[in-house]
């Protein structure tokens, strides 16, 4: 009940911060949400013996969503050139941590870039904008993405409760199996073809299918890395921010792993139209 209950508060505010004509909305909940999952995953990487530069870290992602706003993209490059500098500096004024100097670092840069930068490539599709353009292609575009991410996600679930026999990563998730997983994956490929019929019409079909598997493949990745994120610090969810749901890195693993797709498939599309 606490999942559903969280679910009906948190969809209609993603649904409004995604088609409102004020883009900076979405912008807003994005930056939130990155900050909160990333100092999940910094807690995480706490657990293993490290010490993440926290600061430093939600800087950098903060940064790389403000370049995407700004759309000046060429930025994150020097963005995470200044990070590298940055986070070696600071690992000099802990001397007396020397022997976890190196994975504290690299927690640090991985994680600015595995949430901070998803979440700037989900702005970017948000920030399109042009008099030539449908208004809300930006809009559709995300609303695609989001559809086939968590119809993969309840495709999965429910076809691996009916049907599942066999595990797909044990010693990562063992509640997933095979037939879950291929359960998500074909709901995912029928959200995109849905999508369109509903609300899409200006996508190619073939567009539809290709941009909902590989949503779908991608997602399902990054649900086992988290997975694998968690186990490896000994914990079973991320957080219990959301009631039902664990925490907010727990809701954005399937989202983070998948983001690159609907950003390079919207610089595509635009080209195209």
């Amino acid at each position: 009940m606490k999942r559903i209950l969280t679910a009906i508060v948190a969809l209609p505010i993603l649904l409004y911060a995604v088609w409102s004509p004020i883009p900076y909305f979405f912008v807003a909940l994005a930056a939130i949400a990155a900050v909160l999952a990333l100092n999940e995953f910094y807690g995480l990487a706490a657990k293993t013996g490290c010490r993440p530069f926290i600061a430093l870290g939600h800087l950098g992602a903060l940064l790389s969503v403000a370049s995407f706003v700004a759309q000046r993209t060429q930025w994150v490059i020097g963005i995470i050139a200044a990070m590298v500098v940055a986070v070696l500096a600071a690992g000099l004024m802990r001397p007396e941590e020397m022997a976890v100097s190196l994975i504290s670092a690299s927690s640090t840069l991985f994680g600015a870039v595995y949430i901070g930068l998803a979440c700037a490539l989900l702005v970017g599709v948000r920030m399109i904008g042009s008099a030539a353009l449908d208004p809300h292609i930006a809009p559709r575009l995300l609303t695609l993405f989001f559809a086939i991410v968590m119809m993969t996600d309840t495709g999965a679930y429910y076809t691996g409760r009916a049907i599942g026999r066999h595990k797909l990563a044990p010693r990562v998730s063992p509640g997933k199996t095979i037939e879950g997983a291929i359960g998500g994956l074909l709901s995912g490929l029928a959200a995109g073809p849905l999508c369109r019929l509903i609300f899409f019409p200006e996508l190619p079909l073939f567009d539809s299918i290709l941009v909902g598997a590989a949503v779908s493949i991608l997602g399902q990745i990054g649900d086992l890395v988290e997975s694998m994120l968690k186990r490896g610090s000994g914990v079973k969810d991320s957080s219990n921010l959301l009631p039902g749901h664990g925490g907010m890195l727990d809701r954005l693993d399937s989202i983070l792993a998948a983001a690159p797709a609907i950003y390079y498939y919207s610089q595509y599309f635009i080209s195209n139209h």
